[in-house]
């Protein structure tokens, strides 16, 4: 018998693999253990080098450790984003080594952070929040302000983005009682020092200034409803322009100050009655040097010693009374300001510009009378009017007696900012109580 024989199936030959990426590229990857440790114990002394060393100097300075607190009651979002901030403030790493990288990204990348920016000439520096309002969408758009919105609710932090609820029922309430609103935007340095932010020619030809879309329509709806509007902004600029704005700060200069307030005293004096005075105010205006780095550098949380970023000179005008005391706010004075940083510059000492030289003195000498005024640094689309809400109702109220109230706020603001409604009978009823 023939036996039949079944074929035994053989292995596949071995594939041949594709050459090592390293031996291709001309290197080696083999690592030798003593390479290899030194590697890990870089890694684990960088790890918890810095924990260890910050607390082994918050014991040696006598700090207060931010760690503790976490353990002292139940982890909630707000108690947990505490928490981080704290450890970020603390952090004696942090402030050592982030103000030198700070100043040699300035210095060699032109690099800034995420509130100063650095312009094509590399020492006029600019806010990051007024380059977003000068250049970003309308602020009225809807879904504009449906993502403003839901950004801040996701944060647990709401806020009113469209700024007409706000504006239009201070109107109302300040007609109620017989008192002109005058708005007054204050354009931000990017639309006016656009040749420095950008550096891009235009032989001598003037420019348009940038505006964001939103404004002109809100300006619109203002005036639509009786609102007075005090709008600064030239319709361009040319490259030969002297400077409206200082080289490092958010603020305007001192001489466009000046002019500012001579022209809000006009449109005032334009569109209010004012009765005349009793015994006219007498002031007067004295010549000042002052010199600092402006509030960008401040941002920018440089060494302190730095010296790329030199003060810059400036001669403000303080204003006087007939005694030679510098200028103080009248809050018995038919003309009220409301104002954020724009006003307070050059009149509050703090902010190292000088003192009673500012928007408001100027526009008390322009009008020859007094000039009440609430202005706070911060948060101009909210804070000054819930100022202004907690005096009223009584003999205290702060709006007795007014013509008109001027609100200046940064343009910015707009974009950026919170635009809280507020109850004006709740309030005038809280403080009768």
């Amino acid at each position: 018998m023939i036996e039949s024989s079944q074929s035994i199936p053989q292995p596949a030959p071995p594939t041949q693999t594709a050459p090592r990426r390293d031996a291709a590229l001309g290197f080696s990857t083999t690592v030798s253990r003593p390479v290899a440790m030194s590697v890990v114990a870089a890694f684990l002394l960088f790890v918890y080098g810095v924990p260890i060393g910050q607390a082994l100097l918050e014991k040696s300075k006598g700090d207060d450790s931010p760690i503790p607190s976490l353990f002292k009651h139940a982890p909630t979002k707000e108690s947990l984003r505490q928490f981080e901030k704290d450890i970020e403030s603390s952090s004696y790493a942090k402030d050592y080594f982030q103000p030198r990288i700070q100043l040699l990204l300035t210095r060699f990348g032109r690099v800034g952070n995420k509130l100063a920016v650095i312009g094509q000439d590399p020492r006029w520096l600019f806010y990051t929040p007024g380059l977003t309002y000068a250049s970003g969408p309308s602020f009225l758009d809807a879904d504009v302000v449906r993502e403003r919105e839901k950004e801040a609710l996701d944060a647990d932090a709401p806020i009113h983005a469209d700024p007409r609820p706000a504006i239009f029922s201070f109107h109302e309430m300040l007609a109620a009682r017989g008192i002109k609103l005058i708005l007054f935007p204050m354009p931000d340095k990017t639309m006016l020092q656009p040749m420095q932010l950008h550096g891009r020619e235009h032989g001598d030809r003037p420019v348009p200034v940038p505006r964001n879309p939103g404004l002109d329509v809100l300006i619109a709806e203002a005036r639509a409803r009786g609102i007075g509007v005090f709008d600064p902004t030239p319709p361009e600029v040319s490259p030969g322009d002297v400077p409206r704005f200082l080289v490092q700060d958010t603020h305007y200069t001192p001489e466009w100050m000046e002019r500012i307030a001579r022209d809000l005293a006009a449109e005032i004096e334009r569109t209010v009655s004012l009765p005349p005075l009793a015994e006219p105010v007498q002031l007067h205006s004295v010549a000042q040097t002052e010199e600092r780095v402006g509030d960008l550098v401040d941002m920018l949380k440089l060494p302190e010693d730095q010296t790329w970023f030199l003060p810059q000179k400036i001669t403000v005008h303080q204003v006087q009374d007939a005694a030679g005391e510098p200028w103080e706010p009248d809050d018995g004075a038919d003309v009220l300001l409301l104002g954020d940083s724009f006003t307070n510059v050059f009149s509050k000492e703090a902010m190292g510009w000088g003192q009673s030289a500012g928007l408001a003195p100027q526009l008390a000498l322009s009008l020859r009378r007094g000039v009440d005024v609430i202005a706070q640094n911060d948060s101009g689309a909210f804070a000054t009017r819930q100022r202004l809400a907690q005096t009223l109702g009584g003999d205290g109220d702060r709006l007795n007696g007014k013509r008109v109230v001027v609100w200046e706020f940064a343009s910015r603001e707009l974009s950026v900012g919170d635009w809280k409604p507020i109850d004006w009978n709740a309030a005038a009823g809280r403080a009768r109580k």
